[in-house]
């Protein structure tokens, strides 16, 4: 058997998300850090533990996640990603890339290729799906609705402003083009946006953006990565926030930190914020995308 060029994220994602049945013995290890994926010249990835015992990771998510380590994607760097819709209704999630306003270049595993409708990932309630993006997409766009673009129209998250759309910016980098430190192989910067469409720093400071579209927000949604900040913007729109219809549970705009806590800043309100509400997950961690419950 090889073992998986792979980081320490990547198998600390996997225990976080959970992993069952062992092949040897009832009870899993419980030092985490004592894992190594390994790779078997045939059936499904495992992991090893410090005894050489073997685990079998029995979530589906992680099972693709860690076939993608195994078996990386010709045609380039590319990142790991996971999609998961904890809310009470269908979601359609979309992927664009920046600069060419067209659907971006995802793989998604193979459980998942067939919920691909007019280039949207269909998530039932409660459903997961994993992905491999290749870092050549650079800056790129996720966003979601609880409605099909219907056949005829692609769907364009750098429209999500114009739709009140909630976006994800999701910006890939590989070495010195967008990653810091440059030695770091790939990465992935990512961040909310509820951002009125016409809305500057000076609206801002006027009138909280009142009057420039409203808030670019439709469903909740979680970014996390192992080891940095999870940002959770959600509503509902109370008038917490001013006049824009911001969401109310989406973090303080005025804080001097940002993620990991409501009382922190959790998305960008307005293009120029300081601290800055973004992040880096580094080279072999996975990005996590859920689309909360509730308003």
């Amino acid at each position: 058997m090889a073992k998986a060029s792979v980081g320490a994220g990547f198998l600390a994602a996997l225990c976080a998300f959970g992993f069952g049945g062992p092949f040897a013995r009832a009870a899993a290890p419980t030092t985490p850090a004592s894992y190594t994926l390994t790779c078997p010249a045939s059936g499904d990835p495992v992991l090893v533990d410090a005894d050489g015992l073997r685990h079998r990771i029995a979530d589906p998510v992680d099972r693709a996640i860690a076939a993608r380590a195994c078996a990386p994607a010709p045609g380039g760097a590319t990142f790991d990603v996971v999609v998961k819709n904890s809310g009470a209704a269908t979601i359609y999630v979309a992927f664009t890339n920046y600069t060419t306003q067209q659907p971006g270049v995802i793989n998604w595993a193979a459980g998942c290729q067939g919920k691909v409708v007019n280039q949207q990932l269909a998530l039932a309630p409660g459903a997961s799906c994993a992905a491999v993006v290749p870092v050549s997409n650079g800056i790129a766009r996720f966003c979601a609705s609880r409605t099909l673009v219907p056949a005829g129209r692609l769907p364009n998250c750098n429209l999500a402003q114009t739709r009140n759309q909630t976006m994800i910016e999701v910006n890939f980098g590989a070495g010195a083009n967008g990653c810091y430190p440059a030695s770091m192989a790939t990465c992935a910067w990512y961040d909310i946006s509820v951002i009125p469409q016409n809305c500057t720093a000076d609206d801002w400071k006027r009138n909280k953006c009142a009057n420039d579209g409203g808030a670019s927000y439709n469903v909740p949604v979680s970014l996390s990565c192992a080891g940095q900040p999870t940002y959770v913007c959600r509503g509902p729109r109370d008038g917490t926030h001013g006049a824009a219809d911001y969401p109310g549970k989406c973090g303080d705009p005025a804080a001097s930190c940002v993620g990991g806590s409501q009382s922190c800043d959790n998305a960008y309100f307005f293009p120029t914020p300081s601290p800055q509400p973004n992040s880096q997950c580094p080279d072999g961690h996975v990005l996590r995308i859920d689309f909360l419950g509730g308003a």
